[in-house]
């Protein structure tokens, strides 16, 4: 079909004029944009992250969570009346360990749930808040531990470490403590000592994602559907009952959310068993702003045409990807 524009105006005889020949490749060119127009869309939707390149303000929103998390570890290290962090910035970033895969996957899932988050707003009010009162005491402390993390992640400042996975935050904090030694020239056996404090206090059952996931393991299946509707359940138990139904990572399930399509969360969408009245409200929650008419049309056509165990067979060949990812630093 890419060569209709090519070959179609050498077959015409030049005796109709140079003007009719001009036309037809006029028109030939049109045909030959269009079609590159139509490839364009549906890859765009297929492959986003191939086609769809971090934006600035995406770029901009990971350096500013990066300098953040690494000023708040070492405000966290250092006395009171030390030098104004941040002083590693710049040996942690020739250093290359900012651009560590690992890293760079959880610092890209916090601005996606941050982006998320907003547009969830108050819609429908939080479950966790009514789960406060739950029958069930394990699931009314999870509650209160989910919104304490939410209240801590989105308006103390100061704290954003305390937001890392154990693994990354010991990391972290070794990493920041090792450049503090560079930049001061000597040993800082108080920081070292810091260091250690940090990490005993720290606990992961206090993290957002570790408290909706206990509120999953014990409620019933009839209390799991309604998580799965996030303008109810807000962001951190959705993805919770996402992460759990399809056995993907939490953070991979906010980053798939986000995309730069909506294909691949109606893919999941399809994957729950969510019914496509519920999948729609879904979609449109997160991407009013952003759902094209071909995203929708592909939606409204072919959401129910969606096998649940190819959708299913579809996600396991992403969370390989995404360890491959982790591990090498390679799709």
């Amino acid at each position: 079909m890419l060569g209709f524009g090519l070959i179609l105006p050498l077959e015409i005889p030049l005796e109709h004029g140079v003007d009719q020949y001009d036309k037809l490749l006029n028109v030939a060119a049109d045909h030959a944009r269009d079609l590159h127009a139509l490839c364009t869309d549906v890859s765009a939707v297929i492959f986003p992250s191939a086609i769809v390149p971090p934006t600035e303000a995406t770029i901009n929103a990971v350096s500013a969570k990066l300098l953040q998390i690494v000023s708040d570890i070492e405000a966290a290290l250092l006395p009171s009346d030390a030098q104004q962090p941040p002083l590693t910035w710049q040996t942690l970033a020739r250093s290359g360990f900012l651009r560590e895969p690992d890293l760079v996957d959880f610092v890209l899932a916090r601005v996606a749930e941050d982006r998320l988050e907003a547009m969830i707003g108050s819609a429908d009010g939080n479950l966790a808040t009514l789960l406060l009162d739950h029958a069930d005491g394990n699931i009314a402390e999870a509650a209160q531990t989910l919104l304490a993390a939410e209240s801590l992640h989105r308006h103390t400042l100061g704290n954003s470490h305390l937001t890392l996975t154990p693994e990354l935050l010991h990391k972290l904090c070794w990493r920041v403590a090792a450049a503090l030694e560079v930049v001061y020239g000597a040993r800082q056996p108080e920081v070292v000592a810091q260091v250690r404090a940090i990490i005993t206090a720290y606990s992961e059952a206090n993290r957002a994602q570790a408290a909706a996931r206990k509120i999953l393991h014990f409620s019933s299946d009839a209390d799991s559907s309604a998580y799965l509707k996030p303008a109810r359940a807000g962001i951190h138990l959705h993805v919770a009952a996402m992460s759990a139904a399809l056995d993907l990572d939490h953070d991979h399930v906010l980053r798939l959310i986000d995309a730069g399509s909506c294909a691949p969360y109606a893919i999941m969408l399809a994957a729950t068993g969510t019914p496509k009245s519920d999948a729609v409200e879904a979609i449109y929650l997160f991407r009013k702003d952003a759902l094209t008419p071909r995203e929708a049309g592909i939606l409204d056509a072919g959401y129910e045409s969606l096998d649940r165990a190819d959708a299913l067979a579809e996600i396991g060949k992403w969370a390989s990807a995404r360890t491959n990812f982790l591990a090498f630093g390679q799709p």
